[in-house]
């Protein structure tokens, strides 16, 4: 059995547990193949559609985003480290609107921080920005973060009344 063989035979192995990005999927390749082989497989598995970066993209977002509750920022920063080009992280991230990403913070702050949100005083102030610290610290950015506290107060004063 030739070099190329058995590097096709390696990809369809890898690919059969998980997805893999095009880049991604030559880095592993190259630790047990030659360069050239590597890039000659990828590609013709990018030909068979097997590995499809868009594709890829689009379902990690939707992992880091939906499952994991990252921010855009933080889900950027995954994907960048499965060596996905900009382009295509930007491309399946747009997809996320504004009112997504309030919406996936807002489901994120009455499950997990519920009993600590607009407590009284210096100690709900101090509260509340550990809170809003690990929000940013999950990807969100400030406004988001600050739409999404907006939102959950409006939800408080409509059922206190």
């Amino acid at each position: 059995m030739t070099e190329l063989e058995k590097a096709k035979r390696r990809a369809m192995y890898l690919l059969g547990g998980r997805d893999y990005g095009r880049n991604e999927l030559i880095e592993k390749l190259k630790n047990n193949y030659s360069e050239e082989t590597a890039l000659t497989v990828t590609e013709l598995m990018c030909e068979y559609g097997y590995v499809n970066d868009e594709r890829y993209a689009e379902k990690l977002a939707r992992q880091y985003i939906i499952g994991r509750k990252y921010g855009k920022n933080r889900a950027a920063q995954m994907m960048r480290l499965k060596l996905l080009d900009r382009e295509t992280i930007d491309a399946a991230l747009e997809k996320f609107t504004k009112e997504d990403i309030t919406a996936e913070i807002t489901e994120l702050l009455r499950k997990k921080y519920a009993d600590r949100l607009f407590l009284e005083g210096i100690e709900g102030r101090k509260e509340m920005q550990k809170v809003m610290a690990a929000l940013a610290r999950r990807g969100y950015s400030y406004t988001d973060i600050k739409s999404a506290l907006e939102a959950v107060r409006e939800d408080l004063d409509e059922t206190e009344d």
